[in-house]
């Protein structure tokens, strides 16, 4: 992932067009400063738990978000601020992904585009360390968007609670948020949703990171933990 400082906006882009939404993205993405978040202390470091549900797997190809949830945590502590939308992909939900997260196209025929939502998840992330279970895939999906209409990439940190839990084993494997769930003794409500496993990985993360660093450490401790077993 390349860290962006461009002075000026790009030419040719939809930023130049006015758009006050955009306009702020861009700011974002290219005045962040991810050195500075990492060394701040775990206790006071602002996390954000991010989960999707998609039409398919890829996103580098026709799939699409249709579900987003994101939890704020204070250090190691659960806030009451969240966010959660249903999203319109734009193109039919194969019967195979509804299979996995219950979503029909009538569940999202109404609903808002990503590219009109993609302001406040932006700011709502802010400058916090993203969280997520094979968060990468989650990642992917925004960054495709954000490449799109900016050119530019989400520029934030990121903690893999997979990575971390490979780390805390010693076991590396692809672990999928059940196993992980139930190894933590977290129980996880209204699986394949993104709401719901957005709130299990939260408590997840909570519980790994408690048992591998002390509140005082930086972030960036447990940022290159996760990288002992990366994938």
């Amino acid at each position: 992932m390349k860290w962006f400082g461009r002075s000026k906006e790009p030419e040719n882009s939809k930023v130049s067009s006015g758009m006050p939404t955009l306009q702020t993205i861009y700011r974002h993405c290219t005045t962040l400063n991810p050195q500075k978040i990492i060394r701040q202390p775990i206790a006071k470091t602002r996390f954000v738990v991010l989960d999707t549900e998609t039409t398919g797997f890829q996103a580098n190809s026709r799939d699409e978000i249709i579900s987003i949830a994101l939890l704020e945590l204070n250090g190691l502590e659960k806030t009451d601020r969240e966010y959660k939308t249903l999203i319109n992909p734009g193109r039919p939900i194969p019967e195979s992904s509804t299979e996995i997260h219950g979503i029909r196209d009538a569940d999202v025929r109404d609903a808002p585009i990503l590219g009109d939502k993609l302001a406040d998840i932006i700011m709502f992330i802010d400058e916090a360390i993203v969280v997520g279970h094979h968060i990468s895939f989650d990642i992917d999906f925004l960054s495709k968007h954000l490449q799109k209409l900016i050119g530019c990439s989400l520029q934030n940190p990121w903690i893999d609670t997979m990575w971390l839990y490979a780390e805390l084993t010693g076991k590396p494997d692809h672990y999928k948020l059940d196993e992980v769930a139930r190894a933590s003794g977290v129980e996880i409500a209204e699986r394949h949703t993104a709401y719901g496993d957005a709130h299990a990985t939260a408590d997840i993360f909570i519980q790994l990171t408690q048992r591998m660093i002390k509140p005082a450490d930086p972030v960036s401790r447990l940022i290159a933990m996760q990288y002992n077993y990366e994938m």
